[in-house]
């Protein structure tokens, strides 16, 4: 049949569904992105604010408390051989509760949890929840921070498994 101006049905409505579709994909590309600068603006606004420090240092105070009387490390001292030394090893794990690539880590962290509990205590953080997410500039996550006396020795961003985080600790527990 020869085409006199009029369009079918069947040629107009694949071509409404496909431009409903892409219509509907760019308002979710839209409202993602505006969600991230919300969440960035968030994050600026807790730093600005000095809650970094504040926070930081009464989270540090109790966490030093609660891993002092979780380890088995002694000092070579007389009189500190009656008190356990807190770990000087720490893992910091930023995650997010609906990210796929975090709860597809969980269980691996779960194991690195378990066996280095008294060595290298693992501390999960819900990254835009916590001021440490900016006081460690965490931009993505899942993200694994190594402490060595609460300094950072390393960082895995991304990552599938803690084989490489593993190794690390074991070098540096080796090592003293």
């Amino acid at each position: 049949m020869p085409y006199h101006g009029v369009v079918s049905s069947e040629v107009a409505q694949p071509t409404i569904t496909l431009i409903v579709s892409r219509r509907l994909f760019l308002a979710k590309q839209m409202i993602k992105k505006l969600l991230a600068i919300i969440m960035l603006v968030m994050v600026a606004s807790l730093s600005i604010a000095g809650c970094t420090s504040s926070t930081n240092s009464s989270q540090t105070s109790s966490s030093a408390s609660q891993t002092a009387s979780t380890t088995a490390h002694t000092t070579t001292s007389a009189a500190a051989s009656a008190t356990p030394a807190p770990p000087h090893l720490k893992v910091l794990f930023f995650y997010e509760t609906n990210c796929p690539y975090c709860q597809a880590l969980e269980p691996h962290v779960t194991k690195l949890q378990k066996t280095y509990a008294a060595k290298a205590p693992v501390q999960s953080i819900e990254n835009y929840a916590s001021p440490l997410a900016s006081q460690y500039k965490v931009s993505s996550v899942p993200t694994l921070i190594l402490l060595n006396n609460g300094h950072e020795v390393g960082r895995w961003v991304d990552v599938t498994n803690t084989t490489q985080i593993s190794a690390k600790i074991n070098s540096l527990l080796r090592a003293g």
